[in-house]
């Protein structure tokens, strides 16, 4: 089973679920924030069973398909540049290039693994949720799998699930996911039909005809909206006096689990700062670390 996922961290994640193996509590390496747990609290943090297989068969398709221009090709050098700011915004402008240029290539490797595996007719497992960049990347899948004759399920994350003790788990996206942890969601795995396929391929060509530079996910349904959309969702967030840009965005993470990324806020709070409406009050190399107010 080929698993496919949409996002670098669940990417990761799901490499290390396909043969799961909790960590050995008396010879691990592992180092802990605030002192080593006891070893009940270990084997509950690290309780766990795997999914099958090995961390081969986990395509990674990390496109931020939700943000920019998609009437372009994937693979062409506007996204490159897109991701390639993603990267950058952080202050790790002096990132060598030829070191993006190998990120890049992987990306470009794991859409040619998929097309390799469907067209040997491998079983696919498109891991996909609500957050607009994985939903984007699930339609972009089916439209690259709809040509092809091969057998493809689909786990869509829930919003929420209950747990052994009653409590209830609250999820936006599958980077929230342990890698042992995984295998819980495999009984939601459905076959996907030609024509549900065709149908979500569909989608995707729906989205590109709208032609607009951001997606998000509204009452259940993808669609095109303005660059502005989440703005609403920092001024809620904005505080009286001095913060610190980095603060502010995590806030946001915190509170607005929208399955969006941090490089957007941060690309839109600049936007802000343009316009007047924030102002820099300590300038900073790590763009995270400046500090600002409201003018």
């Amino acid at each position: 089973m080929i698993e496919v996922m949409f996002g670098e961290s669940e990417g990761g994640a799901m490499k290390m679920a396909k043969a799961y193996k909790k960590p050995d509590f008396h010879n691990g390496t592992m180092a802990f924030i605030g002192g080593r747990p006891s070893k009940e609290e270990f084997d509950k943090m690290f309780d766990g069973k795997a999914v099958g297989g090995n961390s081969s068969e986990v395509v990674c398709l990390p496109l931020m398909l939700d943000i920019g221009d998609i009437t372009v090709t994937v693979e062409n050098e506007y996204r490159k540049k897109l991701i390639y700011d993603m990267y950058t915004i952080h202050g790790m402008d002096n990132m060598d290039i030829s070191e993006f240029n190998h990120i890049w290539e992987r990306y470009l490797k794991e859409i040619e693994r998929l097309k390799h595996y469907a067209a040997k007719g491998e079983t696919l497992r498109l891991w996909y949720s609500d957050a607009p960049y994985s939903i984007c990347g699930f339609y972009y899948a089916c439209n690259l799998l709809r040509k092809y004759n091969c057998k493809v399920f689909a786990i869509k994350l829930p919003q929420f699930m209950q747990q052994e003790d009653d409590a209830m788990e609250f999820y936006s996206s599958w980077g929230e996911i342990p890698a042992g942890k995984f295998y819980k969601f495999l009984h939601l795995e459905k076959e996907l039909s030609f024509c549900e396929i065709r149908s979500f391929a569909t989608n995707w060509d729906e989205l590109r005809k709208e032609r607009s530079s951001l997606r998000a996910v509204v009452n259940g349904k993808v669609i095109g909206v303005p660059e502005d959309f989440y703005d609403h969702v920092i001024r809620k967030e904005l505080l009286e006096g001095e913060f610190m840009m980095g603060s502010l965005i995590g806030n946001i993470l915190g509170r607005h689990p929208l399955g969006i990324s941090d490089w957007w806020y941060a690309k839109r709070i600049i936007k802000m700062i343009e316009q007047g409406e924030l102002v820099v009050v300590q300038k900073k190399k790590e763009i995270y670390s400046q500090v600002l107010k409201k003018s």
